[in-house]
């Protein structure tokens, strides 16, 4: 989800829209018998307290990410260098977080500092952060944006059947279309950018396309990808596609129906669950657009160990463990 998209900061859960992210966790409605916060406001409609963690999330926090967050190190200290007024405005800030007694080593116990070097978890606040702005400077959030751009003039031509963008963006999108007919697959109508919710991993999400092959009659859930290089794993592609595929749920394109119906049967009930297709559709503008196979079998079972691991850390820094920590005879 772009962060025009996230409203990170509603006043309240009765204020905010299902099917949207805020503080990085998906907004949804309760399933008919889910308990939903103690005292809900009048007229609004039970949610779940606290929010889903996204696919993606729960699947980022899994995979090796050391390589990322290397060239991420890499960038942010060129754009300094680019840069020096950055640099100077950095040293004014540590200046002045000395004389608030910051305690550099446990820098998580103050929001304000996270927020202003990194951003933390918040999307909005890491572009604007020192370290956003020094990648942006180093040129590392070109292609991200370029990618972002194509993805959005593929959304909407799903969504309005308009062509939009630069030239090359349009040109793009068509290049992709002639693909998907050339190999008998349509995408299907209704079914782009649909927020979908996995109650076997206590996900919610919102998936690209769900394609129909024209030869066998197949549904295939389907995903736009704008990397220019092949990818170092396929463990998170196939996750991330397996969690949309299996999702029992989701959100009504029509709203709420009679009755506060806020879901439908999900993808789970109608897609193929061994493969999905990812579509590549390389930012570059130079690279052709291909078609990959996603492996949705692997990608379960990746997806639920992926859970198993968010719920072993959880519980590593919870209440009910720190209470064990004092040792004593049995």
């Amino acid at each position: 989800m772009t962060s025009v998209e996230s409203r990170l900061f509603a006043p309240s859960g009765a204020d905010k829209e299902f099917g949207r992210r805020y503080n990085g966790r998906y907004w949804m409605p309760c399933l008919p018998g889910e308990e939903t916060v103690k005292s809900l406001p009048k007229g609004a409609a039970p949610w779940v307290p606290r929010g889903l963690m996204s696919v993606t999330k729960m699947i980022d926090g899994f995979e090796e990410s050391r390589g990322l967050n290397i060239w991420e190190q890499e960038l942010g200290l060129i754009g300094m260098a680019l840069q020096p007024s950055l640099f100077g405005e950095l040293s004014l800030l540590v200046h002045e977080w000395q004389r608030e007694g910051v305690d550099w080593l446990r820098i998580r116990d103050f929001p304000h500092v996270r927020r202003a070097l990194t951003g933390g978890a918040d999307q909005e606040a890491a572009e604007v952060s020192i370290i956003g702005r020094a990648k942006a400077i180093a040129g590392g959030n070109e292609a991200r944006q370029a990618g972002t751009n194509l993805h959005t003039a593929w959304e909407v031509r799903a969504a309005t059947g308009d062509l939009v963008g630069t030239p090359e963006m349009q040109a793009g999108v068509q290049a992709m279309e002639k693909l998907l007919q050339d190999n008998h697959l349509v995408r299907m109508p209704g079914l782009s950018e649909r927020v979908v919710r996995n109650t076997v991993v206590r996900t919610a999400g919102r998936f690209d396309d769900i394609v129909l092959s024209t030869k066998t009659g197949k549904l295939y859930m389907a995903d736009l990808k704008t990397k220019s290089r092949p990818f170092r794993s396929w463990l998170a592609v196939d996750a991330q596609l397996a969690t949309y595929a299996r999702s029992e749920w989701m959100l009504s394109d029509k709203g709420a129906a009679p009755g506060r119906a806020y879901y439908e049967h999900g993808p789970l009930h109608h897609v193929d669950l061994t493969r999905g297709i990812v579509l590549q559709l390389p930012s570059d503008g130079q690279t052709p657009p291909y078609l990959r196979r996603a492996d949705l079998t692997t990608g379960w079972e990746t997806a639920q160990l992926a859970r198993k691991v968010h719920d072993q850390r959880s519980y590593g820094k919870s209440a009910e463990r720190m209470a064990m920590s004092e040792w004593t005879e049995d």
